[in-house]
């Protein structure tokens, strides 16, 4: 199982996805989460050691401010970006993970802070927030803009080899070919499982061949 499958394994559970989706405003202990999603504490730990086993939540143990013993305190670690496209002649999936740093609350700036100098930082944070989710709107529309056309010069190709190319195998390397531009030779061929040599013979009849097409790309520029 490869690092996404493992994460859609993980997140595919509701109740895991709303404890990391509390644990991402702050940190919790196992009677907060499970009264704030109404399931037993032992249901709770369970799907703790679920996310801490595969390292995308950590705990340590801090005192209790009513004089009891410590308890476990849960945060996460790791942040990620999954992406599916799927369309006509398109299928990709990627992974961004994100090393988590949580700042540290200062106690006594806070409890000195006056009630307008909060709100001032309030909005501020607000604000910046705002801005940064309109810029993310706006990439987010431009990249499905080159999506779609990426999908049509996709199945333009697809169209055009399953047109002309009779052998399934040569198909599927022209296939991977097309799709995973930033391949080389024997990285298509360990992908799909096929000699190295059946690769490049493949390529070089039908496309040149993979180094051709990448000198090609570099005179361009």
């Amino acid at each position: 199982m490869d690092e996404l499958d493992m994460l859609l394994s993980v997140i595919e559970n509701p109740t895991r996805r709303k404890i990391l989706e509390a644990l991402m405003r702050e940190p919790h202990y196992p009677l907060q989460l499970s009264r704030e999603l109404g399931l037993s504490q032992q249901g709770i730990m369970k799907h703790l050691k679920v996310l801490e086993d595969y390292d995308l939540v950590r705990s340590y143990s801090e005192e209790s401010d009513q004089g009891g013993p410590s308890r476990k305190i849960y945060v996460p670690t790791t942040g990620f970006t999954i992406t599916v496209d799927i369309g006509p002649g398109l299928f990709n999936t990627e992974l961004v993970k994100r090393v988590l740093e949580m700042d540290d609350v200062n106690e006594k700036e806070m409890s000195s802070s006056d009630l307008k100098e909060f709100k001032d930082k309030l909005m501020q944070a607000r604000g910046k927030i705002r801005d940064i989710d309109r810029e993310l709107e706006a990439l987010a529309e431009r990249r499905a803009r080159l999506i779609q056309e990426k999908e049509k010069s996709l199945n333009d190709a697809y169209n055009l080899i399953e047109a002309l190319i009779d052998d399934y195998h040569e198909r599927r390397v022209l296939y991977a070919y097309m799709q995973r531009p930033e391949l080389d030779e024997k990285d298509l061929a360990r992908t799909l499982g096929l000699r190295d040599e059946y690769v490049k013979d493949t390529l070089e009849r039908y496309a040149g061949g993979v180094k051709d097409d990448r000198r090609g790309q570099r005179q361009e520029r």
